[in-house]
């Protein structure tokens, strides 16, 4: 691992954090998308009078766009740079198990005897560690009501709990491996 690597790997644990220049590059994504909207919601009345294709089926529903998308972006804008400031892991594994703080709607603790499977898979040409727990609705009544509502829409999937590249300052496949170990040991499939 390079020195601009902040994980912290012993023995018995590891630490991951998530990559500095990719949270300040969606930073970046999440305020231009904020200052595009900003723009649009000020320019409604020349969008309108100019709309032709696509833009005219969205001219309809661009004020709706404006009051959700600027608050959303503006509050992933203001989460991923107070992330940048101040770091907190996106992981730690270890012999209680795999707490994963990787996502918006992260679960906590995942303790290794709660989980069927892990594996990697891609998603939108993104790697991903993907997580089936043996029985996923006690981690839905573990979660708050916000964290709930998204972890359940992804209840049907194949891994409804994901860790994401972007969560992690160290390639996937290392987390992985690190991984492996307490699989072995506690005979996952």
């Amino acid at each position: 691992m390079s020195e601009t690597n902040r994980t912290q790997v012993s023995k018995d644990s590891m630490i991951v954090y998530p990559g500095k220049g990719r949270t300040l590059l969606l930073s970046i994504l999440s305020l231009a998308f904020v200052a595009v909207l900003v723009w649009a919601a000020f320019n409604r009345d020349e969008i309108a009078e100019n709309a032709q294709g696509i833009t005219a089926v969205i001219a309809p529903i661009l004020p709706f766009i404006w009051v959700v998308g600027i608050p959303f972006f503006g509050l992933c804008t203001v989460y991923l740079l107070y992330r940048f400031v101040k770091p907190r892991p996106s992981l730690r594994i270890d012999q209680e198990g795999i707490y994963e703080n990787a996502t918006l709607a992260s679960v906590g603790l995942i303790r290794w005897d709660e989980i069927e499977r892990i594996g990697m898979y891609s998603l939108v040409g993104q790697k991903m560690i993907g997580i089936m727990p043996i029985d996923f609705e006690p981690f839905l009544q573990r979660q708050s009501g916000v964290k709930r509502a998204l972890l359940n829409m992804n209840k049907n999937k194949e891994f409804p709990i994901s860790i994401p590249q972007n969560a992690s300052d160290v390639p996937l496949e290392a987390v992985l491996e690190f991984v492996e170990q307490f699989i072995d040991q506690e005979k996952i499939g």
